[in-house]
């Protein structure tokens, strides 16, 4: 029998590699430099997810959340993460198997992040040196934040597969609405930032807890 899903399309913070505590610290160092407050670690649970800037907004006070100030805390908040990225970062427990498990079985696998390109790519070179992907994306001036299928359509093109034969695998909603906009189909993950409210909420097909469940997840479909 041919499975009908043939590419699996990874969400990165969350989903791969948990970065929960060196988003926020980089975040907090940087709010801390520009005389703002900073946040308990867990609030970034809620911070992230759509792309820098929209953490920036979130990060700042109302009344200093103006385009200046925003893209301030960006620019000064990237130049922190370039440094100290690493830090207290890996990937989740059964990850690096699932990934190996998934190229066993005739998988193609893509990564598609709202984190800028070229901390998605250095992630994924760094934690997977060894598991090839066929596609690695994230935010850049060409391709824009998730749930826009631009950069899911760019990874079907990239895979040679139809969106049909897709499945994006996240830990947000904004995972679950960028299948729906690609045509693609979606499982949530419970081990990332996310709850299962928010998933089921968002209309996830599947929603696992554990890596392991995953492969056998997606032969549903």
């Amino acid at each position: 029998m041919t499975l009908q899903i043939k590419g699996i399309v990874f969400d990165l913070d969350g989903t791969l590699v948990d970065t929960l505590e060196s988003i926020g610290a980089a975040f907090n160092r940087t709010l801390k430099k520009m005389g703002m407050p900073e946040w308990e670690i867990e609030k970034y649970r809620y911070f992230v997810g759509e792309g820098v800037y929209a953490c920036a907004e979130r990060c700042l006070p109302k009344e200093h959340r103006t385009k200046r100030m925003i893209n301030q805390l960006v620019e000064l908040e990237r130049k922190d993460y370039s440094i100290n990225w690493k830090v207290d970062t890996g990937p989740y427990s059964g990850i690096e198997e699932l990934v190996v498990n998934a190229i066993k079985a005739g998988f193609k696998l893509a990564v598609l992040s709202n984190k800028d390109d070229r901390f998605v790519k250095q992630c994924v070179d760094h934690y997977f040196p060894n598991l090839p992907f066929d596609s690695v994306i994230g935010y850049s001036h060409t391709v824009p934040h998730k749930p826009d299928p631009v950069g899911g359509r760019i990874i079907a093109q990239h895979l040679d597969l139809a969106a049909a034969e897709l499945v994006m695998v996240g830990d947000s909603s904004i995972d679950i609405h960028t299948a729906q906009a690609c045509n693609m189909h979606s499982v949530g993950v419970l081990w990332g930032f996310r709850e299962i409210e928010e998933l089921e909420a968002a209309g996830a097909e599947i929603i696992i807890e554990h890596p392991n469940e995953l492969l056998s997840a997606i032969s549903q479909f």
